[in-house]
């Protein structure tokens, strides 16, 4: 299977790309380096320094390519971010997922799976949360990011590309960076090996759900079956 993987050098996006190359299935990856790393790029992909936002440069790939399965993991993911520049975070959210979706169209890739959030949820109403669990996302992320699964109803409605869409909470595991905005796993693991104190706010009484990368992957994995 060939698979086009976008943010495939960031911290999810690489654990994907090194359990697609193990079980045998020809990767791509287009990354823009503006948060993903070099270091953490699997050496028998094939890799393309390119921004989702630009659809020429893309489209090249695609032309090129012919992808079977797109998993698109490329985005804007800082939340506070989002709030002080909105205009940025739909761009490569919004806009940027739109050029992948209508080059999926155009190279009829077979199916699509995307990247969601938990942030497009409020407080949660019940527990566990589930897919019937009401949309109030709180931050401009949540909604680009709703915006895009919407979109991917359109897209299969009218051009019958197949998707499975993740809505991720806190992940944790290798190669999370730990001076990022969230990431409290990685911050906090940082901080202790370094002989900080981790700073808690409040009483320590909070709960926040966690899920481990490579449980991450296996989901990925499962979804192009």
């Amino acid at each position: 299977m060939k698979v086009l993987l976008t943010g495939g050098a960031g911290f999810i996006g690489s654990h994907i790309a090194d359990k697609l190359v193990e079980e045998g299935n020809e990767v791509i990856i287009v990354d823009n380096l503006s948060t993903g790393k070099k270091k953490n790029l699997n050496p028998k992909a094939k890799f393309y320094d390119v921004d989702i936002t630009n659809v020429n440069a893309l489209e090249e790939v695609f032309s090129k390519e012919k992808p079977d399965i797109v998993n698109h993991h490329a985005a804007q993911t800082d939340v506070r971010h989002s709030m002080r520049d909105p205009n940025f975070d739909a761009m490569v959210n919004v806009l940027g997922s739109l050029n992948i979706l209508q080059l999926c169209s155009k190279y009829r890739v077979k199916k699509i799976i995307y990247a969601s959030t938990s942030a497009v949820y409020n407080e949660p109403l019940y527990v566990p949360m589930d897919e019937k669990h009401p949309i109030d996302p709180l931050s401009g992320y949540g909604v680009t990011k709703y915006t895009v699964e919407l979109y991917l109803h359109v897209y299969s409605q009218n051009h019958g590309i197949s998707y499975t869409i993740f809505r991720y909470g806190n992940v944790y595991g290798p190669r999370q960076d730990p001076y990022g905005e969230c990431g409290v796993v990685a911050i906090f693991s940082e901080q202790m090996l370094a002989g900080i104190q981790p700073t808690i706010f409040g009483d320590g009484s909070k709960t926040r759900d966690y899920v481990y990368v490579g449980d991450i992957v296996d989901a990925n994995i499962f979804a192009m079956n």
